[in-house]
């Protein structure tokens, strides 16, 4: 059966529209970003995930020559941001700052989540990690975990413990090391470390497992002692404390991982693209050393190794948490 003449004119228009269409994705990637992206950070500002964020949104501001602006939208242990910039246009100009708090603890210790981090965010590159830092006021009577365990056995719930947050990955490391000590502790959430490390140096709670990255310059500045760290290994940047698992405790480590997630829906070429350029930035010795003075270590992860790892972590924190029973507060 011939085709009328109309009908074969416009197959042929199609057909040459096609190469056009599929052109499109491609040229849009590599013209991106041709317009400033909002980088949205789920705590406040001059915390961990604060600093990590803007160091590597600077680095990929400087790469595209398109600005990156940083917007803090803190609350609920991250979930707030992470939920805003899950819901945010997938077009590529609005990316989150994903931490363990909102992507993999999160479901499990909130009741009524409003975004499911599995699902409505797509990981493109995961880019350094950090342990956190058993610390104590620097006139405090403890000088090691051993001290810390025996007082709280001594005094239940005399003991306090400052958290960046309810829900947040401090909080669940340290409920996780309560439920392997067999202690008590009193726990005082705050919106984030910016808030709790002053009351802290203040005596105002007894200790705080914090994110290196946040509690490194008041050890550094004599305000604060640490007293462990929750690595596998211990971090030169502490020379001389040793680890939680060392401290009586095998098996015991948690750290801060830190990664770029867009919403999903995302076109695919444009989340490669910013994969490859996290990729750049991370190979810079700027970045590495920024990152290093703060105690955390340049870790690239590209798209599908980030997904899984992310996979694996939230697990694990379900683990944790039926195994303790933590609830956001």
């Amino acid at each position: 059966m011939s085709v009328p003449t109309v009908s074969r004119r416009r197959l042929l228009a199609a057909s040459a529209l096609l190469p056009c269409a599929l052109a499109a994705p491609a040229v849009r990637a590599a013209s991106y970003p041709a317009k400033p992206v909002r980088l949205v950070i789920p705590f406040p500002a001059g915390g961990a995930t604060d600093y990590a964020a803007r160091a590597i949104g600077q680095a990929l501001a400087e790469k595209w020559q398109q600005p990156v602006v940083f917007e803090n939208r803190s609350g609920a242990g991250s979930t707030i941001g992470t939920e805003a910039g899950a819901k945010s246009a997938p077009d590529g100009y609005t990316l989150v700052m994903g931490i363990p708090a909102g992507i993999t603890i999160a479901p499990h210790i909130y009741p009524k989540l409003g975004y499911n981090p599995l699902t409505d965010l797509v990981p493109i590159a995961g880019f350094a990690t950090s342990p956190l830092v058993l610390v104590v006021p620097a006139d405090s009577p403890y000088r090691s975990v051993r001290d810390v365990v025996a007082a709280a056995k001594a005094q239940p719930g005399k003991l306090s413990y400052a958290s960046n947050g309810s829900g947040s990955l401090p909080h669940l490391t340290t409920e996780w090391f309560v439920s392997q000590a067999g202690i008590s502790l009193t726990h005082v959430p705050y919106r984030g470390s910016a808030q709790a490390l002053p009351d802290l140096v203040a005596g105002r709670t007894t200790m705080m497992m914090d994110i290196i990255v946040s509690a490194l310059p008041l050890v550094e500045g004599g305000k604060l002692r640490a007293l462990a760290v929750t690595g596998a290994q211990p971090t030169t940047r502490l020379p001389g404390v040793p680890t939680i698992a060392a401290s009586g405790y095998p098996g015991f480590a948690s750290d801060q991982w830190y990664g770029l997630f867009a919403p999903a829906g995302t076109p695919p070429a444009i989340v490669d693209k910013i994969n490859a350029d996290i990729r750049a930035v991370t190979e810079a010795s700027t970045l590495r050393g920024q990152m290093w003075q703060r105690g955390a270590e340049i870790q690239y992860a590209a798209s599908q190794p980030f997904a899984r790892a992310v996979q694996g972590d939230w697990q694990r924190w379900q683990q944790v948490a039926r195994a303790t029973g933590a609830r956001a507060e």
